[in-house]
């Protein structure tokens, strides 16, 4: 369990918030996950890692150091 002010809840929520507000990237969100699931059905460390990108790409978006496309 996360402090309500640390960094890593600060990023839970950060992103859930975005991902709320920005159905776009929800979308791209969920098609990623699927596709990852789909082609790494037994691999979870490869699953991790290929949802990382995304994932620092809209933390990114949400500490505001990656502009929005």
């Amino acid at each position: 369990m996360s402090e309500i002010t640390s960094e890593t809840w600060l990023n839970l929520v950060g992103f859930r918030d975005l991902l709320i507000a920005r159905p776009d990237l929800a979308a791209e969100y969920a098609a990623l996950k699927l596709s990852l699931a789909r082609r790494l059905p037994a691999d979870r460390e490869a699953y991790l890692d290929g949802k990382a990108p995304f994932i620092e790409r809209v933390l990114g978006l949400v500490r505001g150091t990656v502009q929005a496309p």
